[in-house]
């Protein structure tokens, strides 16, 4: 699994840019829940 800051330098570099503190408000937000669902997964078998 990719880290956040892996998953940061990326988008920024498809972006061609730095993200914007609410971008990355989200970002952190979105990657906290896919991180959670996996952990969730795992614990269930799938």
């Amino acid at each position: 699994m990719e880290s956040f800051l892996q998953v940061r330098k990326s988008t920024e570099e498809q972006l061609g840019r730095e993200l914007y503190e609410r971008e990355l408000v989200f970002l952190q937000w979105v990657y906290e829940r896919y991180t959670e669902e996996n952990k969730q997964q795992v614990n269930i078998g799938l």
